[in-house]
């Protein structure tokens, strides 16, 4: 399948844009609701939101962003529509590699003795 006519990306951010765009989403929409309750559960994964450095939020939010591109395209596969099997392939690639890069298995939180929350607590 060809790939059509080429489209240009931005090469700087627009006057509108706002770095923390993810945190304010309407999560009334559908797509709001996704990725907050999936940057939740990967963050969790990864071994909780206070644990992370902040590259690795920023990883966490782009493999948020590529899988929900992922999946529109699959839904769009779904219905009988023509799609880019090359931009498909190469988006689920990079994807599998920023899962790698976040880890595949869940880390556990760390986790306060009992003695350490008493102390604190007095």
């Amino acid at each position: 399948m060809a790939r059509g006519k080429s489209i240009r990306l931005l090469g700087e951010i627009p006057e509108k844009y706002s770095p923390d765009f993810m945190e304010r989403l309407d999560r009334r929409t559908v797509l709001g609701k996704a990725v907050s309750q999936r940057f939740e559960a990967v963050a969790d994964d990864c071994g909780g939101l206070d644990t992370l450095a902040h590259a690795k939020v920023g990883l966490i939010k782009r493999f948020l962003w590529m899988e929900c591109v992922i999946e529109g395209i699959e839904l769009q596969l779904a219905a009988g529509e023509q799609i880019d099997i090359g931009s498909y392939t190469q988006l689920t690639n990079t994807w599998l590699g920023l899962a790698r890069t976040l880890g595949l298995e869940r880390k556990p939180r760390p986790v306060r003795r009992l003695h350490e929350h008493l102390a604190e607590a007095s």
